[in-house]
């Protein structure tokens, strides 16, 4: 038992630690599979934060092309995904590949607008980078560069759940456990509660029996 209580005691310290405010840099590079030739994904930009704790950040994509447009049409013609990947790189990781879909003709539609979210937990690693096409209905907004490509970002923080005061709940059954060994438990349950086991079968008996002589004074009576 105290073996237990120390490992819950240790899991505690360690949900402690990863609650402490984090701030530092972090970098997320985007790569999507439009026109990439040879390569399954190509360079679509980059957004960078200076400080996770403010969660400014800066955006740079590169305008598509006529051709980006083209294969983009040509995904959306059969209902498919267009499909963008992340890198994430900080001060404290290397990098960490992640991958989100949106739908081509949504994405298409609404003027190559979307909206990416990075999910962070308490210790700043990031567990998700998402993208949702806009329901702005914007056409597509051509400049001497090519399409551009309009993006919001936010940082959303993961909230962890409550950890349950599991080392008082183990104590107090420790507690009650010595207790009953001792013999200190007292039983405060009524008359009913201790003992209907043994008086629903008498009072069933007595219903059974009391509803038989009835029914044989009644027959006697009849005759």
């Amino acid at each position: 038992m105290k073996g237990l209580l120390s490992i819950i005691y240790v899991l505690e310290l360690i949900h402690y630690a990863v609650s402490i405010d984090y701030d530092g840099w972090l970098n997320i590079k985007i790569e999507h599979n439009l026109n990439c030739k040879d390569a399954v994904y190509c360079s679509r930009g980059n957004i960078a934060l200076k400080s996770i704790r403010s969660g400014l950040a800066n955006i740079e994509q590169t305008p598509f092309a006529k051709q980006h447009i083209e294969h983009l049409k040509e995904i959306a013609e059969t209902d498919g995904f267009y499909t963008v990947k992340t890198l994430v790189t900080s001060a404290d990781n290397q990098g960490t590949e992640l991958i989100s879909s949106v739908k081509a003709r949504s994405f298409l539609e609404n003027g190559l607008s979307d909206v990416i979210n990075a999910w962070m937990l308490p210790n700043g690693a990031i567990t998700a980078v998402n993208f949702q096409a806009t329901n702005s209905s914007k056409p597509l907004q051509a400049s001497k560069d090519g399409y551009l490509v309009n993006s919001k970002f936010y940082l959303r923080h993961v909230e962890l759940a409550p950890v349950p005061d599991t080392t008082s709940y183990i104590q107090k059954l420790e507690r009650e456990r010595e207790a009953r060994e001792k013999g200190e438990v007292k039983d405060n349950r009524s008359f009913l509660a201790k003992y209907w086991v043994y008086i629903v079968p008498i009072a069933i008996f007595v219903m059974i029996s009391g509803a038989a002589s009835n029914a044989e004074t009644a027959g006697q009576a009849a005759r």
